[in-house]
């Protein structure tokens, strides 16, 4: 078999180069629940967590075959068979401890052997723990690899994080602090550092409950550059883009929240 050389690549460029190729027929599997010995939970521990398991496979021509003769053949992939696959294999009691970003490369193995001889252009992965964050929704990792240029991008991203500071321009805003919902994506992430996601959290937690700004606009700058300088300092780091995206719900009152969404290079110019 060619080997193949793997390149990382922004996700946005990423989703380019799928969406641009002819290769338009998916298999999904969305949320999977499962229970992993892998990652860390809120508490920087290696115990066993609950997880939810996205997968979207692209396939690489069309699935003709199973859609004229009405059966699930080898021009597809049965989500079924994918879905006991993946709950089988992670879930083994044999398995050691091992980091979320080998979970993803695992799962991704997982598809590729389920998938038999239909042919695979991509392959999009989401490892989500929905107790990985101590104050929202969740956090997880995204990974996605096409197949046949070895090009694959790697996100850790935290849900939802709800943090109580003084933000708004109104008098009745600079009386008491107000919620504001923050999502945070770090796209190119070395895979190091996709386990950091609780310190990471208590680091945005600390720098945005401590401020007092007017604008969400001058709350994000200030919040990239602190995450700069205090968190993203390894030169391992430089690389990646942090996207993040902050909602005060409580500011408007007929819409469910305002929000404002930047994306920085780690890497000062």
């Amino acid at each position: 078999m060619m080997s193949i050389d793997k390149a990382l690549s922004r996700q946005a460029a990423w989703n380019s180069q799928v969406e641009q190729s002819d290769c338009t027929d998916k298999i999904i599997v969305q949320n999977l629940a499962v229970t992993v010995n892998a990652g860390t939970d809120v508490w920087g521990r290696k115990k066993k967590q609950r997880a939810l398991i996205s997968v979207t496979v692209t396939l690489g021509n069309y699935f003709a075959s199973a859609s004229s003769s009405d059966t699930v053949d080898d021009s597809t992939v049965h989500y079924g068979t994918l879905s006991k696959a993946i709950q089988g294999r992670i879930q083994d009691d044999t398995l050691e401890w091992m980091s979320t970003a080998d979970l993803s490369i695992a799962i991704a193995g997982i598809v590729r052997t389920a998938a038999g001889s239909a042919p695979i252009f991509a392959i999009e992965t989401d490892v989500c723990y929905l107790k990985g964050s101590m104050f929202g929704d969740g956090a997880g990792h995204q990974a996605s690899i096409i197949t046949t240029t070895g090009i694959y991008s790697n996100v850790l991203y935290l849900r939802n994080v709800r943090i109580p500071c003084l933000v708004g321009v109104n008098s009745n805003e600079r009386l008491r602090k107000q919620p504001v919902v923050v999502n945070l994506w770090v796209d190119c992430v070395p895979a190091s550092r996709v386990d950091d996601y609780a310190a990471l959290e208590t680091a945005l937690i600390q720098i945005v409950s401590a401020t007092a700004y007017e604008t969400l606009e001058s709350l994000l700058a200030f919040v990239i550059q602190e995450l700069k300088t205090k968190f993203f300092t390894k030169e391992e780091d430089q690389s990646a883009y942090i996207r993040l995206r902050m909602e005060k719900p409580m500011a408007v009152p007929f819409a469910d929240a305002p929000a404002v969404e930047v994306t920085r290079p780690l890497r000062t110019a």
